[in-house]
């Protein structure tokens, strides 16, 4: 349901969406299972799961932008460094 979620969203943009995908599983396992369960009998939990992507693919406070988005700008494809541009 996770990656359903998270793919409807995203698509297949990026690869660190796999790691978005870990780091929401993460997080549902650290709350606690009444919370859960409510979420699940009030038939809130795919709502709860997705505002959860929807916060971290587009807030720039967010763990998975902080620790996969932010140094992507940075990352330097091996074709390029075989290219004359640098």
């Amino acid at each position: 349901m996770v990656e359903d979620i998270v793919h409807n969203i995203a698509g297949n943009a990026d690869e660190d969406l796999k790691d978005l995908v870990q780091d929401i599983y993460v997080d549902l396992f650290t709350k606690s299972d009444s919370k859960l369960q409510k979420l699940y009998s009030d038939k809130q939990l795919n709502f709860y799961i997705t505002r959860i992507a929807l916060n971290n693919i587009y807030s720039k406070t967010s763990r998975y932008y902080t620790v996969y988005k932010k140094n992507q700008n940075n990352k330097i494809n091996i074709d390029e460094l075989n290219s004359d541009k640098y």
